[in-house]
């Protein structure tokens, strides 16, 4: 009877046969495993052990500390082994679910600079590493990589917050709030990066704010400070003589980056003007309170281009189609359409909907019919959105048309759905969670030549 490993090695005597015709075929398989063996250390020796300073603490430092540190978005620091050696098995298991680290959008649409996806292999590895006993390894210096992932900006050059802290009841409910935050500076500030801060990172969902620059016609501290979300289509209205003109448009949501700026590029920070902040907090039990706050970055240099912010949809530019109405018990999509009057260069887009969206999807057409991808979110979750940052600036020629399509889903199967039974929801372009939106902020650059070509 042949040997069971002879059947594996055939292919491999047929190859070596004119040399060794006089080597019966049973020795020679032998023979040869036994030399394959040998020069694999991997299957003849204990594979190399997985510890944390070699192999996880550099996983976690890109994909993870820039939300799990010291008054970092996440609940808890992942910093320091005994940090991580205590979660071990949690972080096992919403790895190997992909629950963390969150990222919606889909990478084989587009591919992101500030992408937070773990490889099958890393997930493996850090299974390996739990299952190992979480062993920490011998210490090493952390590389430069690493270390710019937990660096902070330094100290902020400007700290703008609202007036005072806003006092959250505890009764349950939500509370989508829009504060006023005059400034005035000594001359206009160029500006390499700007950050939201949140203070009361448990109830805190999400916040975005517009830097409004406003002429001294306008007396910027005249009036109500905050205007809640059940005052919005009343009280907003007097906030109405500060939208002048938008200096920057930003965002927060926990696990979002900050939004830093490559040299020479940015916004300059108006010398007079107003921050409009809106915070969505989620509900609570106990009456608490926040004060939170945007801190901005100087730059050194002056700004050699402008970032320039634009919202398609609601409360933007460009019309809705059909307009976004959706029925209860109804699945609906709808369109904006906008073309472009000039070319531009993406730096990022930022996607938005609410509690009934189902998916998301943007791109552009240029005039020839060439179809560029902006960014596809197929399984929309309104407790993980993004700024998303391409990896090289994004070139739209003049002419194309930037499509932004969004999915609803009205129906009880959903179980975000604010309404039981559903009732039919309206777009009233505010941020109250029980309406909806369908829009996409973009920030960009005028077009410069070789823009495609410069790495973000």
């Amino acid at each position: 009877m042949n040997h069971p490993l002879s059947q594996v090695f055939r292919p491999v005597k047929r190859l070596f046969s004119s040399c060794l015709v006089s080597l019966p075929a049973r020795v020679f398989s032998l023979a040869f495993l036994y030399a394959l063996v040998a020069a694999q250390p991997g299957a003849a020796q204990q594979k190399k052990a997985v510890t944390y300073s070699e192999h996880i603490a550099p996983i976690l430092a890109t994909n993870c500390v820039s939300c799990h540190k010291p008054n970092g978005a996440g609940p808890f620091s992942l910093l320091t082994y005994p940090d991580v050696a205590r979660r071990a098995k949690t972080i096992q298991r919403v790895t190997e679910s992909r629950y963390m680290p969150p990222w919606k959008a889909d990478p084989h649409y587009v591919s992101f600079g500030n992408e937070r996806r773990l490889t099958e292999e890393q997930i493996a590895l850090i299974k390996s590493w739990v299952e190992a006993g979480a062993p920490q390894g011998a210490d090493r210096k952390p590389k430069k990589a690493e270390l710019r992932s937990q660096a902070p900006l330094g100290q902020p050059d400007l700290v703008l917050r609202p007036k005072e802290a806003f006092r959250i009841k505890g009764d349950g409910n939500e509370n989508f709030v829009m504060f006023k935050i005059p400034f005035e500076l000594p001359t206009a500030q160029p500006i390499r990066a700007i950050e939201f801060v949140a203070n009361n990172r448990r109830l805190l969902h999400h916040a975005n704010y517009a830097v409004q620059s406003v002429g001294p016609e306008v007396d910027i501290y005249k009036g109500n400070d905050l205007v809640i979300s059940d005052q919005f289509l009343t009280n907003m209205q007097e906030f109405k003589p500060l939208m002048q003109e938008v200096a920057y448009y930003g965002g927060w949501i926990p696990g979002s980056t900050t939004q830093e700026f490559p040299s020479g590029v940015g916004f300059t920070m108006p010398k007079r003007g107003v921050i409009l902040l809106t915070v969505h907090y989620g509900p609570s039990a106990v009456d608490t309170t926040d004060w939170s706050s945007v801190n901005i970055y100087f730059a050194k240099a002056p700004i050699k281009r402008e970032i320039k912010a634009l919202s398609i949809g609601s409360a933007g530019v460009g019309e809705i189609t059909p307009p976004l109405v959706i029925p209860a018990d109804s699945i609906k999509k709808f369109r904006v359409n906008l073309k472009l009057a000039q070319d531009i260069s993406l730096l990022y887009v930022w996607p938005h909907m609410h509690l009934l969206g189902k998916s998301f999807k943007a791109w552009a057409t240029t005039a020839e019919g060439k179809q560029i991808n902006l960014v596809s979110i197929p399984d929309w979750d309104f407790r993980w959105q993004e700024a998303y940052r391409f990896r090289q600036l994004q070139h739209l020629p003049k002419g194309a048309v930037i499509t932004v399509e969004g999915e609803y889903d009205n129906s009880a199967a959903n179980p975000n759905n604010p309404f039981s039974p559903p009732r039919r929801v309206i777009s009233q372009d505010l941020m109250e969670t029980r309406s909806e939106m369908l829009n996409l902020i973009i920030l960009f650059l005028p077009y410069q030549a070789g823009d495609e070509a410069k790495i973000l």
